[in-house]
């Protein structure tokens, strides 16, 4: 049965640290009904536990490299709604077990028979929810502020609505999705546990119910915008961005007020999270990506019918039902495919890379969406200007050399996508009468130049790597910044070769008041000649010019080589010139020998530092205009702090001199970085220790990566994960009471021992109790690992270690040990 939970308890199982802790490798293979490859299949688990399969392609070849990888480890393999044995019984079990050490292997079936095939010793089937836990997860969903009173009101009618979602959490989380956009009153719960929509017919059994009754109720736009997703395959994470273009192109979304399309598509996306239709990716905080449950996806693929298809192009019939098809998307592992002629196809896609005759393309008269993705992909034929139904035209990733001039005559062409095209060098200049674009990706793609009068594109919204000025020698002449003067609507602008805009250019985003994401890019490795001081004082002139407006929610500098920060960023007022900013990265800003002051900034979450190599000092100035007045907080919200590659950065100043050498007087708690989750520091060769003050910090997190002049790390209380990687003068890692989890990365041959501080360190532990949550994760010399082991000189200082992993040349010798319950495993010899 689907949506029951099967792969909710597989990833607690996956997740759970004992597992971690019992096996060198994991791997979770998502297998389902679907699959199109073997030698994929193969390939990801190769990918998965550290291999690499170069080349090959032949089931062999990647069994041989997979038994090569394995080879004397441990392994927890989860295959991931299974339907065929034989994936087991014929792909992956003899290079498993023939080369671990211990392998245990966790599957997900619908089907029974099919975990007996596979040879299971043991089948755990997984119960329906209770009613009372169906219930608890309801209330968890749609009483979001936790409102008891509210949950014993509904009680009565809710557990009838649970009653009726017979126990699947994937209908519950629906059913919460629907009720969450209703008042919380019996009337409008009733009206829901009255709905028709429980016993309709003629669907197929799993989405009667609670599933249809969820879609059903969905306001039209949104309808059609989930029926979309049904044109990924299953597996394949979606895209907020690529969501948001494609529903426009489609014609789903109207703007709303003073809201545009993009801003209505993305209230969409997070609206279908909101109702359980799309599930977020917890990798990524801002939900920018997202899954589809199978039983969802299902559900979509039923209401879409005969309008869509997915799958092999070859496959599709040259029956009566394919009249209605006008989405089509091609998932081939053949070395090319061809396009049936379907007169109003209006969506084609090519997902994976096979060669195609791009000819054909011509004929699709009624396209609106056309994906071309792949390096099969090497030209695209005059033909494409008859296409002038076309709204959105994506060749990200092709080997493309050109475009044809008839490009031109897509006047109704809404979102072009170049990006990562990795051929082409210029763009033909009628891009300039595609009026109605709203979006244009040249990102990663080495363009000569980008025609002049781009400036035309009146509705442009979101512009990706717009290059200034003039890269090739042909003569033509680039678009200047000026020219984005007229373009009032865009809310993303990334730019580069900055330093070839001219002085005209001053209040060219000053306007932008949509404008969200800015990126701004000088030319890459241009500091890598002699600088002349004129050049400098340039472009320092330009940037002080720009002046972003005050809506700025992401901002990145990169390869700015000014001797200072514009004046917008280095003015004590910066926090009113950026009152909404969340994220700051500022990276190669090689010449700008101090900080700009971004402690006031009151938005500010994520800040990232990389290549300021001329900064020798961070002081106070870095905090901002901080007066230490009671009420006054520096970096009121920010959660991560990066610094990467700052080869001269030698000292950290958080309090002044007086508040260092009076620390007792000043104990109490500093009023800067009060939500601060995470510092990073890698690549910091000169910094000689970590500031004074940091320790009255809430800091749990703290990573530290090739410093080799550090000495001392101590007196972070707080501090629950702590990792070195390459910090060679180490001596001091004390008072980190509340310490969870170690990390050392020392692969130098010449240690051939533990580290002295970390046997201190160690030794510190011994001397008070602690709890058992403590691990200590090590990859070092084979030679010092072996002094790790049982009755070797440090195991008497690893065993009173709760948890330890060690690892060496490159994890293949490993050590594995847990204090309570006992466990010891490792594959190193004498020989070794």
């Amino acid at each position: 049965m689907g949506g029951i939970g099967k792969t909710t308890l597989a990833q607690q199982i996956y997740n759970d640290p004992k597992i971690n802790d019992a096996f060198v490798l994991r791997s979770w293979i998502w297998v389902s009904k679907s699959f199109t490859s073997r030698a994929d299949l193969l390939k990801e688990i190769i990918r998965n536990t550290g291999g690499r399969y170069g080349e090959s392609t032949t089931i062999a070849e990647l069994q041989n490299i997979l038994c090569d990888v394995l080879c004397g480890k441990s392994l927890f393999l989860v295959l991931d709604d299974i339907w065929d044995d034989n994936i087991w019984n014929d792909l992956i079990k003899n290079p498993i077990g023939g080369t671990t050490t211990k392998c245990r292997v966790l599957v997900t079936t619908r089907d029974r028979n099919t975990g007996v095939k596979m040879g299971a010793i043991h089948i755990h089937n997984v119960n329906k929810l209770s009613l009372d836990s169906g219930w608890e997860l309801l209330c968890k969903k749609v009483f979001l502020n936790n409102n008891t009173q509210d949950m014993q009101r509904l009680k009565d009618i809710g557990m009838k609505i649970v009653e009726k979602c017979d126990g699947l959490p994937v209908a519950i989380k629906a059913i919460a999705g629907l009720l969450i956009t209703k008042n919380q009153n019996k009337k409008e719960w009733e009206s829901v546990l009255g709905s028709n929509a429980w016993t309709i017919k003629g669907l197929p059994e799993e989405l009667e119910g609670a599933l249809y009754l969820s879609y059903e109720a969905l306001p039209s736009a949104l309808k059609h915008c989930f029926l979309y997703c049904a044109l990924y395959p299953r597996g394949r994470e979606l895209s907020r961005n690529d969501l948001v273009c494609q529903w426009i192109a489609e014609g789903y979304i109207e703007a709303k007020g003073n809201a545009s399309m993009e801003d209505v598509a993305k209230s969409y996306y997070m609206e279908l999270i909101c109702r359980s239709f799309l599930q977020p990716d917890p990798e990524y905080a801002n939900m920018s990506f997202c899954t589809i449950h199978d039983l969802l996806r299902a559900l979509a693929e039923f209401f879409a019918g005969d309008e869509s298809f997915l799958g092999d192009s070859q496959e599709v019939q040259s029956t009566e039902s394919m009249k209605k098809l006008r989405r089509l998307t091609v998932t081939s592992n053949r070395e090319s495919v061809s396009i049936p002629h379907l007169d109003c196809l209006r969506s084609l896609r090519l997902w994976t890379p096979p060669s195609l005759n791009t000819q054909v393309i011509g004929n699709l008269k009624h396209l609106r969406l056309l994906f071309l993705n792949g390096d099969k992909i090497e030209n695209i034929p005059d033909s494409i200007g008859d296409l002038v139904h076309l709204r959105l035209l994506d060749l990200e990733h092709t080997c493309i050399h050109n475009l044809p001039n008839s490009l031109g005559n897509l006047i109704n062409l809404q979102f072009l996508l170049l990006n990562d095209c990795n051929s082409l060098h210029i763009l033909p200049n009628s891009i300039t009468k595609l009026y109605n674009l709203r979006w244009l990706g040249v990102e990663g793609t080495p363009l000569n130049y980008v025609p002049k009068g781009i400036g035309k594109l009146e509705h442009l919204h979101h512009v990706e790597g717009l290059i200034i000025g003039d890269n090739g020698d042909d003569g033509e002449e680039g678009c200047n910044l000026e020219e984005l003067q007229m373009v009032e609507n865009l809310s993303y602008l990334s730019v580069t070769n900055l330093e070839k805009s001219s002085s005209k250019s001053a209040s060219v985003l000053s306007n932008k008041t949509h404008l969200r994401d800015l990126r701004l890019r000088c030319t890459p490795n241009y500091t890598d000649r002699h600088i002349q001081q004129q050049e400098m004082d340039i472009i320092v002139q330009i940037f002080d010019e720009l002046c972003p407006p005050p809506c700025l929610e992401d901002l990145v500098i990169r390869d700015f080589f000014g001797g200072r920060y514009p004046k917008w960023m280095s003015s004590i007022s910066i926090n009113a010139a950026f009152p909404e900013l969340i994220y700051l990265n500022l990276i190669n800003c090689s010449n700008c020998s101090h900080l700009p002051q971004l402690g006031q900034l009151p938005q500010l979450k994520y800040l990232r530092i990389e290549g300021a190599i001329a900064v020798v000092s961070i002081g106070l100035e870095f905090l901002g205009n901080y007066n230490r007045e009671p009420t006054e907080i520096v970096f009121p919200k920010l959660e991560i702090l990066l610094f990467y590659n700052m080869s001269n950065w030698e000292e950290w100043s958080l309090i002044s001199v007086e508040e260092e050498d009076n620390e007792p007087e000043y104990s109490k708690p500093l009023m800067f970085f009060p939500h601060l989750n995470r510092i990073v520091i890698e690549g910091c060769p000169k910094l000689k220790a970590l500031p004074s003050g940091l320790n009255r910090v809430n800091l749990p997190q703290l990573f530290i990566r090739d410093a080799h002049s550090l000495s001392r790390v101590s007196h972070l209380p707080v501090l629950k994960e702590l990792e070195f990687d390459n910090c060679p003068m180490l001596e001091y890692v004390e008072k980190l009471d509340s310490l969870q989890s170690l990390n050392v990365i020392d692969y130098e041959e010449d240690n051939t021992s533990l580290s002295q501080w970390l046997i201190s360190f160690l030794q510190q532990r011994e001397e008070k109790p602690h709890d058992d949550l403590f691990q200590l994760h090590l990859a070092c010399s084979a030679q010092a690992l072996k002094g790790c082991l049982q009755g070797r000189p440090h195991w008497s200082f690893i065993q009173q270690v709760p948890r330890f992993i060690g690892y060496a040349e490159d994890q293949r010798l490993y050590m594995k040990y847990t204090k309570e319950p006992y466990y010891y495993e490792t594959n190193i010899t004498d020989e070794d």
